[in-house]
């Protein structure tokens, strides 16, 4: 065997050097000149797994602003630097509460031809990733579904559940193709692709990743069942109180100026003392730049108010507070109101004492770091 199989025939077979553990299975590789299957060339291959290189389905979860979607581009753009590239082999939708598999997958709508009204099928975001997935399987393909769990998955992914279920990186249980979307992928795949409809049957090739976001504060209207959420690789990511970018974020307010990183600790610290949770703490980009006390009062103060402190007026857990006397061991509530007053400056001034967060002297107001909108 190892006689006359060659470098330039296993780059053919699997192609774009991503040989992994049993990886040719997915694909339907015999040469019947030379007799060759998938169990004859696994012996060959020296390189080890690099399926961890192939997230395939992952799921990144963490708080609002902790950089999920930032953390995905960066996959993407390392993969594919270019931008024409990243159009081409980058597919993005994001789930609501009326998404469903029409708009996931396609369906048949008017199009406008010549002057008359004919119906076409019009594919979606899975469709158009599938199709470039199959045709080009040297590439690696990318469908990045954005915040998921806010749309009824069982009713978006209907019977491509199915396929979630991979071996090797490849479907395990092929479904049939509803006859719209059959005669869409014949049409539309290459002589590479045709096993991506092969007996009127679709299945997930080896290529095609799948990437989504999660934020965890969010009180979806349909929850995941277990079924679906144990398909997916889950990845956590955290809030991170030492990332350089989000370090040089500051809050103006009055005459002074504040370190975000600094506020974040101490309102996190009091969001969870309230909460009991930790879903409910803002990550380090719930902001992605300066804000001045507009921009404060109206995103993080309103998100603190709606989401955290709102029902919690009257009692202890209620942090909208300022100190009454110097000793700091009295204090009064204030409201979300009384942030649009003529003394709000004040009150905020005084809200930051309360939380502890100290002025950062160094700084000169209206200083603006360089971001990149994270």
């Amino acid at each position: 065997m190892s006689l006359f199989v060659t470098d330039e025939m296993l780059n053919v077979l699997i192609p774009n050097d991503l040989i992994i553990e049993n990886y040719v299975d997915g694909f339907p590789l015999v040469d019947e000149k030379a007799n060759l299957t998938s169990d004859d060339l696994l012996p060959l291959f020296h390189k080890k797994s690099t399926k961890e290189n192939l997230p395939l389905q992952q799921i990144y979860y963490g708080t609002p602003g902790s950089g999920k979607s930032h953390k995905v581009k960066d996959m993407v753009e390392a993969a594919y630097p270019d931008k024409d590239e990243r159009e081409k082999y980058v597919f993005r939708t994001t789930f609501h509460p009326d998404s469903d598999y029409a708009s996931f997958v396609g369906c048949y709508k008017p199009q406008m031809k010549d002057g008359a009204i004919t119906y076409e099928f019009v594919p979606q975001s899975f469709t158009k990733a599938y199709v470039q997935a199959w045709n080009e399987p040297e590439k690696q393909i990318y469908l990045i579904v954005e915040e998921i769990n806010r749309g009824n998955c069982a009713q978006i992914f209907g019977d491509l559940f199915q396929l979630l279920d991979r071996k090797n990186g490849v479907s395990e249980y092929p479904i049939d193709a509803d006859d719209d979307l059959r005669q869409y992928l014949e049409k539309e795949l290459n002589e590479a692709g045709k096993a991506g409809i092969a007996n009127g049957k679709i299945k997930l090739p080896a290529n095609l990743n799948i990437l989504a976001t999660m934020n965890t504060s969010d009180q979806s209207l349909f929850p995941m069942d277990s079924a679906f959420k144990r398909r997916w690789n889950w990845d956590c990511v955290p809030i991170d109180y030492n990332n350089p970018k989000s370090s040089e974020f500051r809050i103006s307010i009055g005459d002074k100026n504040y370190k975000w990183l600094n506020f974040l600790k101490n309102v996190n610290t009091h969001i969870f003392n309230t909460t009991g949770s930790e879903d409910k703490q803002m990550g380090n980009f719930f902001i992605d730049s300066n804000v001045d006390e507009r921009q404060f009062v109206n995103k993080v103060m309103f998100y603190l108010w709606n989401d955290v402190c709102k029902d919690e007026v009257g009692t202890k857990n209620n942090f909208f507070r300022n100190y009454t006397n110097a000793e700091k061991d009295e204090s009064v509530e204030f409201s979300f109101n009384d942030l649009f007053s003529t003394d709000a400056s004040h009150i905020l001034l005084r809200f930051m004492e309360y939380l502890d967060v100290k002025a950062d002297e160094a700084a000169q107001i209206g200083e603006e770091p360089e971001t990149d909108g994270e």
